[in-house]
């Protein structure tokens, strides 16, 4: 029996994917706002945002638990938003969930050998990180702090090295989920992009049997990247080493400031 951690796993590809391991007879701990109602998962809430309760649930797991065999790191807020969200540790809200959470829980947690991450986000994507303002509090913008997120996870996965642990980015592109439709505020685009969900959008339990097919097929890669089932060049400028390095040593210094 394998230990896998999922967060966000109370609906969309996480619950997809809580259900899955949990019918192959694996331990899962789910961790979220809210507790969920799978059967034999074990829940842990938390609000991801903030860097202590981050700490505390990995504390959580290794007391109980010991060291993990996967991770599965699905957290993410897609509902539209006109302000910056501010947390208590003073951070917009997007950076502090989407990117900050993963490295912690990245960094941090204490792994078997032969384990796994899997970040879900959008590696794939050519755009650049915005290095002046990495929480996208200027001009602020749902989409575009959504989109720099998955940016800074893209520079987070280059610069990953667990001996053991095998770091996969995945790009699940079009799901229809409640949260994928609730991207946008305008009435017009949510019609728009219920259209397109329609027509290339693919259903979860597709997206699921796809995930197992990339975990399988990365066993033997310490850095993967994934769209769909296709593999993401990693020469593409979104995973240079150099601003990894440099993403790096900001996250740091963040963290020393909370």
């Amino acid at each position: 029996m394998k230990t896998l951690l999922i967060t966000g796993g109370t609906s969309g590809i996480g619950e997809g994917l809580a259900k899955y391991f949990l019918a192959a007879g694996n331990r899962v701990i789910i961790v979220s706002r809210n507790k969920g109602d799978l059967h034999n998962a074990i829940y842990l809430q938390a609000d991801l945002s903030l860097a202590s309760e981050n700490y505390r649930i990995i504390e959580d797991i290794q007391r109980t638990y010991g060291a993990i065999d996967g991770m599965i790191l699905c957290a993410v807020l897609q509902t539209a938003r006109k302000d910056a969200l501010i947390t208590q540790d003073g951070l917009e809200f997007t950076f502090a969930l989407q990117y900050l959470s993963r490295y912690i829980l990245s960094n941090r947690i204490a792994f078997n050998d032969d384990s796994f991450i899997l970040n879900v986000a959008t590696p794939g994507i050519h755009s650049t990180v915005n290095f002046d303002d990495l929480e996208y509090r200027r001009k602020f913008n749902s989409v575009k702090a959504n989109a720099n997120a998955n940016r800074l996870n893209d520079l987070l996965g280059a610069g990953f090295k667990r001996k053991g642990v095998r770091y996969i980015l995945y790009n699940s592109m079009a799901v229809r989920t409640t949260g994928a439709r609730s991207v946008f505020a305008n009435p017009l685009m949510r019609t728009f992009l219920r259209v397109v969900h329609r027509l290339v959008g693919h259903e979860v339990d597709e997206i699921v049997n796809r995930i197992v097919d990339v975990l399988q097929d990365s066993r033997s890669k310490s850095f993967s990247a994934y769209k769909l089932s296709k593999p993401v060049d990693l020469s593409m400028k979104t995973f240079d080493p150099q601003k990894a390095k440099q993403l790096e040593e900001i996250t740091r210094k963040v963290l020393l400031t909370i």
